[in-house]
């Protein structure tokens, strides 16, 4: 500003000078020229100091920058610091508890230097009484700050419950930046590898160095773990042997019996599980990336990125926290739980919160929630409150971060979200099913999606609105034993053609229909056929209720075993 005003006063002045200059006097040509001589010489000098305000500016900024990024670095330190304070205090306690325990007997073996004169003549007379006593109690433990075994008492049937069962990691020890990936096995078609590639490329060697990204695969199955880990390391050799990639894997003991959940929010059980998994699935990878980076962003497996987008999210968090220091997370990402940026000295607090109510709702609520808590009071007005958590999650002007997985983690569950990049999406999966005697349906069929050419693999069954008691049957030419079968209902093009109301049905030998399974509220039928059921000589699907829309069937896959003929 100093600049800027001196440049302008400077221009003023000489404008001035010259302007009375020739107005008062008939100058020689001399003079005159003296005269423009100078003014030219105060222009050229003004010009230089207006160009040097102009490179100074971005140096200020710059420098601000900086400063900002070492604020953030020692604001983490110091986070770390107090960790480690914590344990040698909670040692301290334990060892201090002990030697009070064994040394004190009595009120009056209580030290008195603390103690104001007036405490010390107080308890003298109030020795021998519970009163007295009570300012040194014998056997009382210190107070326990609620922490993760009481909130998730199931991880206290195994002392290794927090220990990873899997890590794969070589060298790196601190980033700046943390990007968190949970994975798990998918439905259909897996996109890690797809996420990797784009968030590796757009990485250059500086930012390489000052990354890192955590792969943490939310399963408990050792063999997949391991493929996983292996396509990885084939895949990005030179970035795991560098330290940018890292794998790590939960015990199967961190997660509690998902069979024992409470469903909330009028959710099905299957949901509950869903999404009471995920939220353990984000605070686990958010505990332990806490202590490896300044800052952790917040991904799911199924996303691809844009080109600079290290270079974005940088520039933006540096100016973001010039101008709002006082952000709880800023948003790369529009999406659900894609592209969160936070602080990682602010994210104890946020696990600490998703354990509380890791059962009730699902992880992007959370986040909301916990935004609401931070900055709304009960009197305020949605839009108030609306208003008021902008302030504490700035958003990045485009998504940095886009969605690309069609197949959800919960199994069943289409996501109407695709990358045009990606190709055509398939609208039905054939499988080579068993031979079969016949296929018979009540349910009227639209034009050449015939229920015949959807189980030999060739099409996808459409039929149009299906009422209750409509059938849909497959006969085999003898009696097998089924293990499994899988009804998928729907596809991308048609999400609304699915059955719900619907029933799965197998006809053991000498017996009739037995209901084994239902579709779920995802339009899908999987499961499992118990031995005791014996051979079978036909499977078919029972609709309950009358349907509001079309029906498709985009899959339909039956899987036996050969009948022992001793």
């Amino acid at each position: 500003m100093f600049l800027f005003g001196f440049t302008r006063r400077t221009m003023s002045h000489a404008t001035g000078c010259v302007s009375r200059a020739m107005g008062n006097c008939a100058c020689g040509p001399r003079k005159r020229f003296t005269i423009c001589l100078v003014f030219l010489s105060l222009l050229v000098l003004s010009l230089f100091v207006f160009s040097l305000s102009n490179v100074q500016l971005p140096c200020e900024n710059k420098m601000e920058q900086q400063l900002t990024e070492i604020r953030a670095n020692l604001d983490f330190l110091e986070s770390q610091y107090r960790t480690r304070q914590e344990d040698v205090i909670t040692l301290q306690a334990k060892l201090l508890g002990r030697e009070d325990v064994r040394g004190i007997t009595s009120a009056d073996d209580v030290s008195t230097s603390t103690m104001s004169p007036e405490v010390v003549a107080l308890l003298k007379n109030m020795t021998g009484s519970r009163a007295a006593a009570g300012v040194s109690p014998k056997n009382l433990q210190p107070l326990r700050v609620p922490f993760v075994y009481q909130l998730l008492p199931h991880l206290m049937n195994d002392p290794l419950s927090l220990r990873p069962a899997y890590h794969m990691k070589a060298g790196n020890t601190f980033a700046d930046i943390v990007l968190g990936i949970p994975t798990v096995k998918r439905d259909k078609e897996s996109y890690l590898l797809v996420t990797l590639s784009h968030l590796v490329d757009g990485l250059t060697d500086d930012y390489m160095n000052s990354t890192l990204i955590v792969v943490m695969v939310g399963e408990t199955d050792m063999e997949y773990i391991l493929n996983t880990a292996r396509q990885i390391e084939s895949m990005f050799s030179k970035q795991v042997d560098s330290g940018l990639i890292e794998v790590i894997a939960p015990a199967a003991s961190y997660y509690p019996d998902f069979e024992s959940l409470p469903n909330t929010l009028g959710d099905s059980a299957k949901r509950v599980r869903w999404r009471t998994k995920q939220n353990l699935d984000t605070i686990y990878l958010m505990a332990y990336a806490q202590s490896k980076g300044t800052f952790y962003l917040m991904l799911e497996d199924d996303v691809i990125a844009k080109k600079s987008y290290m270079q974005d999210i940088k520039q933006f968090t540096a100016d973001t926290t010039i101008r709002t220091p006082d952000w709880f997370f800023i948003e790369y990402c529009h999406v659900g739980g894609i592209g969160k940026l936070f602080r990682s000295t602010d994210l104890a607090k946020f696990i600490v919160y998703v354990q509380l109510f890791y059962n009730n709702m699902p992880i992007d609520w959370l986040l909301e929630s916990y935004l609401a808590d931070r900055v709304c009071t009960i009197d305020k007005t949605s839009k108030a409150c609306g208003q008021s958590k902008l302030q504490i999650r700035p958003k990045f002007k485009t998504s940095l971060f886009q969605h690309i997985g069609l197949y959800s983690s919960l199994k069943g569950k289409i996501q109407k979200i695709k990358d045009a990049q990606y190709g055509a999406v398939p609208t039905f999966y054939p499988h080579s099913n068993l031979p079969i005697a016949n296929v018979r349906t009540t349910i009227e069929e639209h034009t050449d999606h015939t229920l015949r050419r959807a189980y030999d693999g060739q099409t996808y069954f459409w039929g149009v609105k299906p009422k209750k008691g409509d059938l849909i049957e497959f006969w085999f030419n003898k009696p097998i034993i089924l293990e499994r079968y899988t009804f998928r209902s729907g596809n991308v093009e048609h999400v609304s053609d699915k059955l719900y109301d619907c029933a799965v049905e197998v006809l053991p030998v000498y017996s009739n229909f037995t209901q084994v399974g239902v579709f779920d509220e995802f339009g899908l039928a999987d499961g499992e056929l118990k031995k005791d059921i014996g051979p079978i000589t036909a499977i078919r699907l029972k609709i309950t209720r009358d349907c509001n829309y079309w029906v498709i069937l985009s899959e339909i896959d039956l899987r036996s075993q050969p009948i022992d003929s001793r």
